[in-house]
């Protein structure tokens, strides 16, 4: 009787770890995403206010993820190279973060108007696009804490019924 509690209990731990894998890599991706957002607000006060070169600031900034860090480091080179908003950029942010291509699109506008803007104009468009996808990221957040909660109640039930049946 014992040993039935304890695979019991263990089906359920397991289950539940495997439902808790599933959110890091969420959780890592929403991340992410914020980090992006951050980056374009410290873009715009950076090449608007203080008038550093997109490479200095790419320089200066601290990212906390190198996938973050290689898709503004991809469009940097995209725009030194002349490169307008294509789809492969769109692609490559979603290589790197996983997010979803409303959000990869908002990011790639900033190949739209940087550099081709003046100051004034720039700092209002990127101010805008900070807000964007702030907007964006706040909606994500809220409907994956929501499915977040649906989930962890759903892996303890989905544990239980797995260590019923197999018990």
């Amino acid at each position: 009787m014992i040993i039935k509690i304890i695979i019991f209990c263990f089906i359920i731990i397991t289950t539940k770890i495997m439902f808790m894998l599933f959110f890091q890599v969420e959780d890592k991706k929403l991340s992410m995403m914020k980090e992006s957002s951050d980056f374009v607000e410290f873009l715009r006060i950076y090449s608007c206010l203080m008038k550093m070169s997109f490479e200095e600031i790419l320089s200066s900034y601290t990212f906390k993820y190198e996938n973050v860090k290689s898709v503004f480091n991809k469009l940097f080179i995209d725009l030194k190279d002349g490169l307008a908003k294509n789809e492969s950029f769109d692609t490559y942010v979603n290589e790197q973060i996983g997010s979803a291509p409303e959000f990869n699109s908002k990011i790639s506008k900033i190949m739209e108007f940087y550099g081709s803007s003046m100051s004034d104009v720039l700092d209002n468009k990127l101010s805008f696009l900070k807000n964007d996808v702030d907007k964006y990221i706040n909606e994500y957040e809220h409907e994956y804490k929501e499915r977040k909660k649906l989930l962890n109640k759903l892996s303890f039930l989905i544990g239980s019924l797995i260590a019923i049946v197999l018990i």
